[in-house]
């Protein structure tokens, strides 16, 4: 009913959409924790972003059948505008599992950092040319791969390995930090 009535389906659909990952954390701990809420957040504002660019590329085909997509009814630069808005912040939604959750660590950090960074540069670059449909399908496209890659980043970051290797690197980091604080000390006196 509501794709069909009104702008907001996107929206609230992605509310719907981000259901899965509340029910898959309590299935497995019992309990929605903070960092569950978090998943959701991340698929919610990853959604609009995602559908209205596939909607700026089909926009004559939703408007020949009546749909009231974003595009349709309000035009594609404001859409571009909605898409980098939710984008920005995506971003920094995505960062909570790192803080103040402290559910993911270094490694995720850095992914998410890197992706988002991309997501909002493809999504500036649509609102800077918001009828150019290589852009709509760039930014499409890469937020496919974009949720692919954060959650791939969360099992990867959630890997024993991981954890090791990063306080290896820490370790070694120190030690370095160290040593040229030491020779600077040296050179000073």
């Amino acid at each position: 009913w509501l794709k069909r009535n009104s702008t907001l389906n996107i929206v609230i659909g992605g509310a719907a959409g981000a259901i899965p990952p509340l029910v898959g954390w309590a299935a497995v701990t019992g309990d929605l924790s903070w960092a569950a809420w978090v998943l959701f957040a991340i698929i919610f504002f990853w959604t609009p972003p995602h559908f209205w660019a596939l909607a700026v590329l089909i926009r004559e085909d939703y408007a020949k059948v009546g749909v009231p997509m974003l595009p349709v009814v309000v035009g594609n630069e404001p859409t571009a505008r909605q898409i980098f808005y939710y984008t920005l912040i995506l971003l920094p939604v995505t960062l909570l599992l790192v803080y103040p959750l402290h559910v993911m660590g270094a490694v995720y950090c850095g992914i998410a950092l890197l992706l988002g960074g991309v997501f909002v540069q493809k999504a500036w670059q649509l609102m800077q040319a918001p009828s150019d449909l290589q852009v709509a399908r760039s930014v499409f496209k890469y937020s496919i791969l974009y949720l692919m890659l954060l959650c791939a980043g969360m099992g990867l970051d959630s890997l024993p390995f991981t954890h090791e290797f990063v306080s290896v690197v820490a370790g070694n980091l120190r030690t370095i930090a160290t040593n040229v604080q030491t020779m600077v000390g040296s050179l000073s006196a």
